[in-house]
């Protein structure tokens, strides 16, 4: 039987684990799977967590929620003043904490390859290789319908006829191009035709919803757009959001998308949108005044342009605020979203290029674990570091000009991250059932 795999693993990574001969390894630990099972464990610990984050604070005090928000405030005014800047605990390994973090020597250059360690949501949605070609042939596709049915002026309906049927006639005897034309129109029906539509397999409870005075619409879906994949949409901040007392948006929040017609709920995740890089840097709060930037997230596929409209729910007052307005970008999967941390520290003795740097990490384990990733500062100077000096942390950096005293040292660190599932509430029988919504295409929950 094969062995557990860390999440993300490959099929020529995992042959590894299953090549261990248990003959040659008489007497010694074998790991089983108990690594791969432990990070996968820790991975999915982490979601529910934070899931259940999200449920409480929907039962929590006035004055605790208050605080709550004056203290999201004062993280987003940290963020604004020091952008993406992290403090290493002294009784915490920076090896440990950053492990999944990597260092790269060009953020725009540097390569990345965008089917790393994927999460395991990924495998529950679609995949382009290419997105923008597919929606040409689509929309191309479309054209030649139109035009055919114009063309038909309206004596078509339904299914065309067989090719055995179509040979039998004059007309297709004498341009045989028609018989190309009627196999467009295979399931089309003319405009302003009187059709019955039948909906199968409808909840009684959802059908005693539903009003009967209310007007029901059907929409027909085109290629693709009954799967659900990682989709990016253009953004600005709605105007009607800038008052200080709402919450700040943060990334990964519940929020709920209107693309088109459709609507469901989804926690994204904000990036700038970089036109001249395959790379594109997280945001951990919704870029305010005016600013345009990207959101990512799991959704049913929708075709450019999308108007799209976001919308938050507050619980407390049960009123939905517009907090983002803009359209759809694209559906690619392998769009990099990378989330950027900077370790900093300060040097306490300079001579010329060479400078003894303190505060960054608290143990020579650390700087031996980050020696190989590069070194700036602020003031614009590039570095690398030397050796450890002491049992505190402290160590020899040297930098390509002469540093200052007052310049402050920058280890940038980077991770790729994801958007996440949100968890929805649907009844069942009596009870509330706790579903993920935008998971795939037979589960995917549209509002």
């Amino acid at each position: 039987e094969p062995q557990l795999r860390p999440a993300g693993w490959s099929d020529y990574q995992s042959s590894w684990l299953d090549a261990i001969d248990e003959h040659d390894m008489e007497g010694e630990t074998i790991d089983h799977g108990e690594l791969a099972a432990e990070l996968n464990q820790k991975k999915n610990s982490a979601v529910s967590i934070a899931d259940k984050m999200d449920e409480d604070l929907l039962n929590i005090s006035p004055e605790e929620r208050k605080a709550l928000i004056n203290d999201r405030k004062k993280n987003q005014k940290d963020d604004l003043e020091f952008p993406d800047e992290v403090q290493v605990d002294e009784d915490h390994n920076a090896r440990d904490r950053f492990a999944r973090y990597r260092a790269l020597k060009s953020f725009r250059k540097s390569f990345w390859d965008p089917k790393e360690n994927l999460p395991d949501d990924y495998g529950q949605i679609y995949h382009f290789s290419s997105f923008r070609a597919t929606q040409r042939d689509i929309m191309a596709d479309q054209k030649d319908i139109i035009k055919v049915a114009t063309e038909k002026g309206g004596t078509f309906w339904g299914e065309a006829q067989s090719a055995s049927e179509a040979m039998n006639t004059e007309s297709a005897m004498e341009d045989s191009d028609k018989e190309g034309d009627e196999d467009v129109l295979v399931g089309c029906i003319p405009s302003g035709s009187y059709v019955t539509v039948i909906v199968e397999h409808v909840p009684i409870k959802a059908y005693e919803r539903i009003s009967k005075e209310a007007l029901l619409s059907a929409i027909t879906l085109l290629p693709h757009e009954n799967k659900a994949s990682a989709i990016h949409m253009g953004l600005s901040q709605s105007p009607g959001c800038v008052n200080t007392d709402v919450l700040p948006v943060k990334s990964k929040d519940i929020l709920t998308f209107r693309c088109g017609w459709r609507s469901w709920k989804a926690r994204p995740v904000f990036s700038q949108n970089n036109l001249n890089s395959d790379k594109h840097k997280f945001e951990r709060y919704l870029p305010t005044g005016g600013a345009f930037f990207a959101a990512s997230v799991y959704g049913p596929v929708s075709y450019t342009p999308c108007p799209v409209m976001v919308f938050r729910d507050d619980a407390v007052e049960g009123k939905r605020e517009l907090v983002a307005m803009g359209s759809v970008l694209s559906a690619d999967a392998d769009r990099i979203v990378v989330k950027r941390i900077i370790l900093t520290g300060y040097p306490v003795k300079v001579q010329k290029r060479t400078a003894t740097v303190k505060y960054m990490f608290y143990n020579p384990e650390d700087v031996t674990w980050f020696k190989p990733a590069g070194l700036t500062t602020k003031h614009g100077l590039n570095g690398h570091i030397v050796q450890s000096v002491g049992e505190h942390g402290t160590m020899k950096c040297l930098f390509n000009a002469p540093i200052k005293q007052h310049d402050t040292v920058c280890l940038p660190l980077y991770k790729r991250i994801y958007p996440k599932f949100a968890n929805t509430v649907s009844s069942s029988g009596n009870e509330e059932v706790t579903v993920r919504s935008a998971v795939a295409r037979d589960a995917l929950l549209v509002l």
